[in-house]
């Protein structure tokens, strides 16, 4: 018994939009992962990475500073004149770089300590279409907050209302975090500042206020 096959060209224009559904298939998925998928993983990525560090920077700080108060409550000189009034204000150099070294250094330990994490995020879910969520393949994000700590003081002297002064010591913090999205490094860079001293005074502001460069 014969059976009937389809003319060649006939078939030939079936493989043919076989082939372009195919292709209009993987560009539509290529489109989603640039557009859709990947902005929302480095998105996601990086709010990942700034909560943990973050959090843990300001536990190590706070941690060394109850360790040591001593450390970070002398990190200004008072000068006063004969009639008792204030005339200068000058932090000291020595004790804020005292200062400086141990709470990066308690910031660098406390990064080391911390696991390495990993989440695996189903495609559908990062798509942003409802209809999708919990579908497709894993994307993987991988957490590495082994990084680089940087750290120095900023000093400020604001004029509160008449007569009264805050002076204080921020601790300006830098971290470089290394990410591994899907199986490829990528770097993020993640700071935050911590009040570190606080200083107000009552009465005429100083004619003379040293901060350190």
């Amino acid at each position: 018994m014969r059976r009937n096959k389809l003319p060649t060209p006939r078939r030939r224009r079936l493989a043919r939009w076989a082939l372009g559904l195919a292709a209009l298939a993987v560009g539509a998925y290529l489109f989603v992962v640039e557009t859709e998928v990947k902005p929302r993983l480095e998105e996601l990525a990086e709010y990942e990475c700034r909560a943990i560090v973050v959090q843990a920077m300001n536990e190590a700080v706070n941690a060394e500073m109850q360790r040591t108060p001593e450390r970070y409550e002398e990190l200004y000189t008072l000068a006063y004149g004969p009639d008792g009034t204030l005339t200068a204000v000058q932090a000291d150099a020595g004790a804020l770089n005292a200062a400086r070294a141990a709470l990066v250094a308690a910031v660098q330990q406390a990064l080391a300590a911390l696991p390495e994490r990993e989440w695996r995020f189903p495609l559908g879910s990062l798509s942003g279409w409802t209809s999708l969520g919990g579908l497709g393949p894993e994307w993987t994000l991988q957490l590495q907050p082994h990084g680089y700590v940087e750290g120095w003081m900023e000093e400020d002297a604001e004029a509160l209302a008449v007569n009264r002064t805050r002076y204080s010591v921020t601790l300006v913090l830098q971290v470089t975090i290394n990410m591994v999205l899907d199986g490829k490094s990528s770097t993020a860079l993640v700071g935050t500042h911590i009040p570190v001293a606080s200083l107000l005074l009552n009465g005429e502001v100083p004619a003379y206020y040293g901060a350190v460069s």
